[in-house]
């Protein structure tokens, strides 16, 4: 009849298990709206980091012509730029949450 594969059956004791393991909650310790804005903050001040590096660099170039030390001050700014100082960090499981509040036993 249909080839779509149906959901498979779970008693509630098992949907809760599964719940536990693998609902996640921000456990970073601010409020979690603001998460909404600051994400994409540190992000675009990371990538001007990395411009205003890089614009230093060819400023240096075309006043110096040294070119060995702006082609450091280049690199430089690249990896300020793909390493910024802060790091997403993902959300952690609901059942380990739970049990650093102590409101849920350790197994």
């Amino acid at each position: 009849m249909s080839d779509q594969k149906t959901r498979e059956r779970r008693s509630p004791p098992r949907d809760k298990q599964l719940s536990l393991e693998k609902d996640g909650r921000n456990d970073y310790g601010e409020n979690s709206k603001s998460s909404r804005k600051n994400i994409p903050l540190f992000k675009a001040q990371s990538n001007r980091r990395g411009r205003h590096g890089a614009r230093i660099a060819i400023d240096a170039i075309a006043a110096d012509g040294d070119t060995v030390q702006a082609e450091r001050q280049l690199l430089f700014a690249d990896r300020k730029a793909l390493q910024p100082n802060k790091t997403k960090t993902p959300d952690i499981p609901l059942g380990e949450t739970l049990q650093k509040k102590g409101k849920r036993p350790s197994k």
